[in-house]
Order: structure tokens, then sequence, then C-alpha cells
């Protein structure tokens, strides 16, 4: 597992920064998700690693059609984030919503191009050359 921000931002908060930190995750299936539920305040439950092996695709199939992950309620920094609500969306509707220009779209943009660019590699990967010609 890695945990590499693709976006580090300054804010400016009257005289003092807040750092924000932006990373690309992935949703957990179903099942993995109902084990890891815990109490409010208990402490977290890292996900298991997904096997070295799973393709993207594999790993895709294993959620049911129209899953939605479960919302994790008063898991925000601050009071105001504590109420924000979670919803999977297009890339292209998340990118209209926040903003064509900004910070929270390009990572947006950035986790698909990120996505797009595994897919590539594991059909690279798993197709077969052509035979040779004689």
């Amino acid at each position: 597992m890695t945990a590499e921000a693709v976006w580090m931002q300054l804010m400016p908060l009257g005289a003092r920064q807040y750092v924000l930190y932006w990373y690309i995750a992935e949703t957990l299936p179903p099942d993995v998700e109902k084990e890891l539920e815990t109490e409010v305040g208990a402490a977290y439950k890292p996900p298991p690693p997904f096997p070295k092996n799973l393709t993207l695709r594999d790993r895709i199939k294993l959620e049911p059609e129209g899953y939605e992950p479960l919302h994790h309620e008063n898991t925000g920094v601050d009071e105001e984030e504590q109420t924000y609500e979670s919803f999977l969306v297009s890339v292209e509707e998340a990118v209209k919503k926040l903003g064509r220009n900004s910070v929270m779209a390009d990572v947006v943009l950035r986790g698909w191009k990120g996505i797009q660019d595994r897919l590539a590699i594991e059909n690279a990967a798993t197709s077969h050359s052509p035979e040779p010609m004689s």
C-alpha cells in the first residue's frame, strides 16, 4: 500500500497556514467494508492489502453493480467537515461541480488518468504478441 500525496496546497488561514494533502483512494468491496466497521471513537482498522496479482479489472468486479460505499459520519477533521455528504458521480460531473480550473478538479483528473494508465499497462501486459512472420 502506498500513501503518496498527488498534490500539496498551502491555504492561508489568517496569520496561519493550513497544509492540504490530496490523495487518490479506491473504494472497498462491500464484504471488506463490513469487516472494518467500528464504533464511533474506536481505533481505525486499515483494510487488508489486495493481492499483488489482482488486476484492476478484477478488482472492479468485486463490487456489485450500483454499489455505493458507506459514508462514515463524524469523520471530518472539524465541525464543518463532519457535516459533509459524499456521493459517487462520474468524472465529468465531479469536475463540473468542483470547478474545471480548481485544484480539486485537477486531483480528480489525475486520479482518473492514473486509472486509465493502469488499465493500459495491464492490457499491454496481458496481450499476446503476434507470432513472428517467416
